[in-house]
């Protein structure tokens, strides 16, 4: 406005000097007239300098006007996205504190199910454990009473195809004469039974038994790579690895910790179908 309103008014003087001009005496001197005609022309450009700058200044204006508008459109439509990906945001965050309190829950009922399981198990293995004591209390009466020839029967009752037979008179062995040093042998023979069956669910219960209470006894390189064996037949090839390097770790002179090598090659080597752990 202020613009116009100053163009307006230099269109006012300029229109007044150029009143003054031509209503003055009629008599003038031609230097007088080329003076008048001089200034003329000059406040005509002076004129138009001013409807140049004027329209140049409203050219500006309805610019910065547009930009303006832009500008605040853009700035109404950001804070509209904003709002719509922070409820979006609340929403996702809620829809995940949903999901842990469900895998929480799912996860509580897991292990609450996993205890259950495993007291069933052990009430079952406890029962079962009796049930084979009473077996072998009956069997036990109709063996050898001395050690050697109980183990002796053991031993030929196993290579002539009597498995059952000859487990149990291993087991009575085990039972009577914890403390010699064939009993460690007696697990292993044992597990052999079963592995020769296919077996090897029960060979690993054997196998472990080696582990857990001979510990120092000199079978327990043959156990763990005859556990590693079984493992890989139960599909349990993490747990193969495992043992077989702790083999080559705990025994490297053992003629075991070649094989166990080996085998680690062969697991490495297997597809992912034969391994479920």
């Amino acid at each position: 406005m202020s613009t116009s309103t100053g163009s307006n008014s230099t269109r006012t003087l300029l229109a007044i000097a150029l009143l003054g001009a031509f209503t003055a005496p009629a008599c003038v001197t031609s230097t007088e007239g080329e003076k008048m005609q001089a200034d003329i022309s000059a406040l005509r450009t002076r004129l138009d300098d001013i409807d140049k700058r004027d329209k140049e200044y409203k050219e500006q204006v309805v610019r910065l006007r547009k930009v303006l508008d832009q500008a605040t459109a853009l700035l109404t439509r950001n804070s509209a996205d904003v709002g719509a990906k922070a409820a979006k945001a609340e929403q996702d965050i809620a829809a995940l504190q949903g999901r842990i309190e469900e895998i929480a829950h799912n996860v509580e009922q897991a292990e609450r199910q996993a205890a259950d399981d495993r007291a069933r198990l052990e009430t079952r293995f406890a029962a079962l454990e009796q049930t084979q004591t009473k077996i072998v209390d009956r069997v036990a009466p109709e063996m050898p009473g001395d050690k050697d020839q109980l183990w002796t029967q053991a031993g030929q009752r196993l290579a002539s195809g009597q498995r059952d037979d000859g487990r149990r008179f291993y087991r009575v062995f085990i039972q009577r004469f914890p403390q010699d040093p064939r009993a460690p042998q007696a697990y292993l023979a044992i597990a052999m039974s079963f592995v020769q069956e296919s077996k090897y669910a029960n060979a690993v219960g054997e196998l472990q038994k080696v582990l857990n209470t001979y510990p120092a006894s000199p079978e327990v390189p043959e156990a763990m790579w005859q556990l590693s064996l079984s493992f890989v037949q139960l599909h349990f090839c993490t747990d193969a690895r495992s043992l077989l390097g702790d083999l080559v770790k705990r025994y490297p002179r053992s003629p075991r910790a070649a094989d166990a090598k080996g085998e680690l090659k062969s697991i490495a080597k297997l597809p992912k179908s034969a391994c479920t752990s």
